[in-house]
């Protein structure tokens, strides 16, 4: 490591050790930093250029530094919390329903988190991909589709009926992980300058984009059906203006959604609403404007209610 990665390294150690983001998970540390660095790049720039730091250095050469060095730290944690998703938290063998062929589950391991690791070298990706592994680090699908499939209303007639998947509820709820996992794909040919893209700044893509996408990222997932691809690209689509969206798809960008800036810990004062409650009230009232499925939200926020989540 050169001296100017290790000063930079040591920085984002100093910030990382705020006890307010200790709980975070990796991609959600990462965000907050990133954002504190955004707001504050003006009042750092006097240190950060002094003798301690990065003396001469350019404002932007000194902010390339800290971003790298900010990746380099994250992947720490990262690298080892990917790995474990894919290897410990999803059977892929679900996919057997899709296809007569069936790829050995170790091949499929080794294409998903070569494709996520490569995915994740983009600076856009990570921040998409925050709220979807936040979530399966949270483990969100199984504490709502324990529920949601046991009780047999609008979440499971969407699957079952209209989705029409003939699979076990495990199998159900590793092709939600999935879709989950693979929701960030829809950055892969996204450069960060479109960050400034308003169709980007919501919460949805349009149709065609997601198709556009899905031919880039086919080869890399050959392994998977394009069923499943296309539920995890739809997951970024709004249901308000695409009606025949798959539940999964429907689900994934509900569960991502929240947890996008959800804490694993958070203490709850005297008689206010537990925090999954409190979230789901206020999609309910913003379903329309964020692209989700009214009636999922409603659902989700009975299960939160009913079981204190």
């Amino acid at each position: 490591m050169d001296v100017l990665t290790q000063k930079g390294t040591q920085f984002i150690g100093r910030l990382l050790e705020n006890p307010a983001i200790a709980t975070l998970s990796p991609l959600q540390k990462e965000l907050q930093i990133l954002e504190f660095l955004g707001a504050h790049r003006n009042e750092l720039y006097p240190t950060l250029s002094s003798n301690q730091f990065f003396p001469g250095k350019p404002e932007g050469e000194i902010f390339a530094i800290l971003l790298s060095s900010l990746y380099l730290v994250i992947n720490q944690s990262l690298d080892p919390a990917l790995k474990h998703i894919v290897s410990a938290q999803i059977d892929f063998s679900f996919i057997k329903h899709f296809s007569t062929s069936q790829p050995a589950p170790e091949s499929v391991r080794q294409s998903v988190l070569m494709f996520l690791k490569k995915l994740l070298t983009r600076p856009l990706a990570r921040r998409t991909a925050t709220g979807p592994l936040t979530a399966l680090e949270l483990g969100l699908v199984d504490r709502y589709l324990d529920h949601g499939l046991s009780r047999r209303e609008y979440m499971c007639m969407e699957l079952e009926k209209v989705q029409r998947l003939r699979m076990e509820s495990v199998e159900i709820k590793n092709y939600i992980k999935t879709t989950l996992l693979l929701k960030p794909a829809i950055a892969l040919p996204l450069a960060e300058a479109d960050m400034n893209n308003q169709e980007l700044r919501g919460a949805t893509v349009q149709p065609v984009f997601a198709e556009r996408v899905h031919t880039l990222i086919k080869n890399d997932l050959k392994l998977l059906p394009d069923e499943v691809q296309k539920s995890a690209l739809n997951a970024n689509l709004s249901y308000e203006e695409n009606r025949e969206l798959e539940a999964t798809s429907r689900i994934a960008a509900i569960l991502s959604a929240r947890a996008a800036y959800a804490k694993q810990f958070t203490k709850i004062d005297r008689g206010a609403d537990t925090p999954d409650k409190s979230w789901f009230s206020i999609a309910r009232r913003n379903a329309k404007f964020y692209g989700f499925d009214l009636k999922m939200c409603e659902e989700f926020y009975k299960i939160a209610s009913d079981f204190g989540y």
